[in-house]
């Protein structure tokens, strides 16, 4: 009963979530593709220093921003879809501890695969040289996608 209330409050913020996934996909295109230099950037809105200073609040902090920074979809979709589903169902107390291995699992079979086979430093040197590239090119491409959700939910 909690999740489908929960779940039929957060669909009144939908639509103005869904108008703000533009802009950021165009912010974070900038800031890929080199246009928005990170440091100046964040430096001027995010409090860095009151991270540093902090022990335990900056371990959390860090680890928020980085979520959020590296895949805001699975905030939406752990939050907007996962928690109202689990307040709705016997076992529900078990979707976030599958929805967490789900996610890290792919990622640790990778990492012990490149490990395993030997191939950190071979694989690290290849990445770097190639990784600026496609960097710029994902940048353009978040670019162009950001405004065209922003002209489809803003025009």
């Amino acid at each position: 009963m909690l999740g489908k209330e929960i779940q039929q409050i957060l669909t009144l913020y939908f639509p103005w979530l869904r108008k703000l996934i533009g802009p950021l996909l165009i912010l974070m295109g900038l800031i890929l593709s080199g246009i928005i230099t990170g440091r100046n950037f964040f430096s001027s809105i995010f409090p860095i220093k009151f991270i540093r200073k902090q022990n335990e609040v900056s371990s959390f902090l860090l680890g928020f921003f980085f979520s959020l920074a590296f895949c805001p979809t699975m905030f939406v979709l752990f939050f907007g879809t996962l928690i109202p589903l689990s307040l709705s169902s016997n076992y529900g107390y078990l979707f976030p501890t599958f929805f967490s291995i789900g996610t890290a699992l792919p990622i640790v079979i990778l990492m012990f695969i490149i490990s395993y086979l030997g191939l950190n430093g071979a694989l690290l040197k290849k990445s770097r040289k190639i990784g600026k590239s496609i960097q710029r090119i994902a940048g353009v491409l978040l670019i162009l996608i950001g405004l065209y959700d922003t002209s489809l939910y803003w025009l």
